[in-house]
C-alpha cells in the first residue's frame, strides 16, 4: 500500500488573508503536508516565500485553471507552475452539455495535455457531479470522458465528495481509474437527496471516508485534498482542522 499524505485547498481564506504565516504554521501542526493553487506564494519574494512555506513541512501541490485558461495562457499556467516547483496542472471540470461537447472537450485537454508533459507538467481534470448525471444515448459524460481522455496525457482528480453527492461510490470510480489519479477530493455533504448541496466537514456526512482512502491508499493516489465549497456552521480554520483530524482518526493517514 502506497504512502498517502493530506493536503488542503480553500477553506481558510479568510484566516489566511488575517495571518497567512500562522495560519499556515497552524494547518502544517494538525498535519497538512501541501496546498493546492497556493497563489499567494508568487507575490513578493518567490523565493523566499517557497523556502519559509517549505520549512513548515508544506508543498505547493499544483495550479489551477479552466478550460479558457488552456486555450489562452497556457504558458503562463506554465510559468506559474515552474516558479512553484509544482508538476501538476488541475482543470475544475467541463461543463458536458452534449456529447459533442464531451468529445470536443476531451480531444482539447489530449491536445494541452501532451503539451504540458512535453514541458514536464501532468494536466488533470477534476470532477464535479454533473458527469455523473448527464447521459447521453445510455452513456454517462464521466464514462465518456474515461474512455476519451489519453490516460498519457490527461490524469483525473477525482472529487470524491461529488462523486458520493451523485449516488456513485467513490472507491469504485478510483479502482476503476487505478494509475489514473495522482490526486483526490476529499469534501462531505449532509445528504445527498436535495438539489442543493450542503457541504459539512469531512466525517460528518454521506462520504464513506475510510472505503474513500482505502481505495485511494491502494490505486495509487499520492494526495487526499480536503474542501469544503461553502463553509456552513464552523469557520474555516475550524472546519479544515476538525477534516483532518477526522481524517487522521481513520488511521489511514
Amino acid at each position: 500500500m502506497s504512502e498517502i499524505r493530506v493536503g488542503l485547498i480553500g477553506i481558510v481564506g479568510e484566516e489566511r488573508k488575517e495571518d497567512l504565516w500562522g495560519t499556515l504554521e497552524t494547518l502544517a501542526r494538525f498535519g497538512y503536508r501541501g496546498i493546492e493553487c497556493p497563489n499567494y506564494l508568487l507575490e513578493g519574494d518567490v523565493q523566499e516565500n517557497l523556502r519559509r512555506f517549505r520549512g513548515l513541512g508544506l508543498e505547493p501541490l499544483n495550479v489551477g485553471c479552466v478550460m479558457e485558461d488552456l486555450r489562452n495562457r497556457l504558458d503562463q499556467l506554465v510559468a506559474e507552475a515552474k516558479a512553484l516547483g509544482v508538476d501538476r496542472v488541475s482543470m475544475w471540470w467541463s461543463s458536458c452539455e452534449t456529447r459533442q461537447q464531451v468529445a470536443d472537450d476531451a480531444a482539447q485537454l489530449n491536445e494541452f495535455g501532451r503539451e504540458l508533459k512535453n514541458r514536464g507538467l501532468t494536466l488533470c481534470y477534476h470532477n464535479h457531479h454533473h458527469e455523473f448525471l448527464r447521459s447521453f444515448q445510455g452513456a454517462r459524460a464521466f464514462d465518456l470522458l474515461c474512455d476519451l481522455l489519453d490516460p498519457e496525457c490527461v490524469r483525473f482528480e477525482i472529487d470524491c465528495g461529488w462523486v458520493a453527492f451523485a449516488g456513485e461510490n467513490p472507491a469504485k470510480v478510483l479502482k476503476r481509474l487505478e494509475g489514473r489519479v495522482p490526486a483526490i477530493h476529499v469534501k462531505d455533504f449532509v445528504e445527498a437527496e436535495t438539489e442543493e448541496p450542503r457541504f459539512t466537514m469531512v466525517g460528518t456526512g454521506i462520504l464513506d471516508v475510510v472505503g474513500t482512502l482505502r481505495a485511494a491508499i491502494e490505486t495509487g493516489v499520492r494526495w487526499a485534498v480536503v474542501e469544503q465549497d461553502r463553509l456552513r456552521n464552523l469557520g474555516g480554520l475550524e472546519t479544515a482542522v476538525g477534516s483532518i483530524l477526522n481524517l487522521r482518526e481513520t488511521g489511514l493517514v
